[in-house]
């Protein structure tokens, strides 16, 4: 016996559900068009751009990211890690089994910090940006092999596109589609996606 309550076969067999996608022709559109969207109470799924969009998370009304602070700490290990690989290798003799090489050049200290600055930039900026960039394609899903949640035409080349959710409570598709025309959407497409 089959439930009351099953979802269609389309949507059962593969996971995806339709959203209202409109496609605008420069990024001041799509701000104002967000913008209104989100004060009018429409349901946000996600903005499209073929680059980064200055105001636009403002517009969609996202909080601060929690990036730049992981890749602060990032950034200190880095730093440590620097710090403490030079004072090993060129001080420390005296710890069995684990001995560094402190080697005498020209004179110089065993602990000579201005000669140890170029590695403490070094390491804090490649823990820093090859870490974050891991922790930001791992949290986002976008390992290779990982399909997009919208495939959306001409949205990496030329096109942006904001996408509703019907789904969510709030959303009226007349009022979407009357804001979409007042804000100049060159098209409006109901893209299937997850």
């Amino acid at each position: 016996m089959a439930s009351a309550h099953a979802a269609p076969a389309s949507e059962a067999t593969n996971g995806n559900k339709p959203f209202l996608v409109a496609l605008f022709g420069d990024e001041h559109a799509l701000i104002e068009a967000t913008s209104a969207a989100r004060t009018g109470g429409l349901p946000i799924h996600d903005c499209y751009t073929p680059y980064p969009v200055h105001g636009l998370d403002a517009a969609m009304g996202l909080k601060r990211s929690w990036l730049p602070y992981i890749a602060f700490c990032y950034g200190t290990f880095g730093l440590l890690l620097a710090i403490s690989l030079q004072v090993h290798t060129q001080y420390v003799d005296f710890v069995p089994l684990w001995k560094g090489w402190p080697i005498i050049i020209g004179g110089k200290p065993f602990l000579s910090w201005p000669a140890f600055v170029p590695v403490f930039f070094e390491l804090t900026v490649l823990c820093t940006g090859h870490l974050t960039v891991l922790t930001y394609l791992i949290y986002r899903r976008l390992l290779p092999g990982m399909k997009p949640k919208i495939s959306v035409p001409g949205v990496t080349d030329d096109k942006f596109a904001l996408a509703l959710d019907p789904a969510a409570v709030g959303f009226d598709e007349g009022r979407a589609r009357a804001l979409f025309a007042d804000h100049g959407a060159v098209e409006v497409l109901t893209v299937e996606g997850r």
